[in-house]
């Protein structure tokens, strides 16, 4: 029997190839950019119109003349908050209308669009704020009564 001393490694190279595996760094970074771009839609808020300035229609710039704040209390109420509408004194830009056993009423909401809508017929802008507690249904239902009205910019912030 023959004996080496020094457990047997003297005389052997020191393998040099060893593998990463990638697929779990792949795999966290798509994630973590799919997250990314998801999150970022719910960030920007805005709204954009877009005219053709191509043969003999003109390219004009349209200024915003003025908005319409819509934030939706809990218990069905509704506040309505103009804003930048020239002869509106700081009164008349400001109505709530209560709802009627935790719901929105909406026959008097659409009188009131309908009343504002025909008064300030340059006025297209809507923002809608919804709380924690509002119902889809109510959301649908005011856009469309804009809509109807010829206020068709209607945006809807983020909780």
């Amino acid at each position: 029997m023959h004996m080496s001393s020094g457990g047997g490694r003297k005389g052997r190279k020191k393998n040099s190839n060893f593998e990463l595996n990638l697929v779990p760094f792949i795999d966290v970074l798509s994630t973590c950019i799919c997250f990314l771009l998801v999150t970022a839609v719910f960030i920007n808020l805005g709204s954009m119109h877009v005219s053709q300035a191509v043969g003999s229609e003109k390219q004009t710039a349209e200024k915003a003349k003025g908005s319409v704040t819509v934030s939706l209390g809990g218990k069905g109420d509704i506040r309505f908050e103009v804003k930048d509408v020239p002869g509106l004194k700081g009164s008349q830009g400001l109505t709530t209308i209560t709802g009627d056993d935790g719901k929105v009423n909406f026959k008097r909401t659409e009188q009131w669009i309908q009343t504002f809508a025909s008064n300030n017929t340059d006025v297209k802008t809507v923002l809608l704020m919804p709380n924690p507690y509002s119902k889809y249904d109510d959301l649908i239902q005011l856009m469309a009564q804009f809509k109807k009205s010829q206020m068709d910019q209607i945006g809807i912030a983020p909780l």
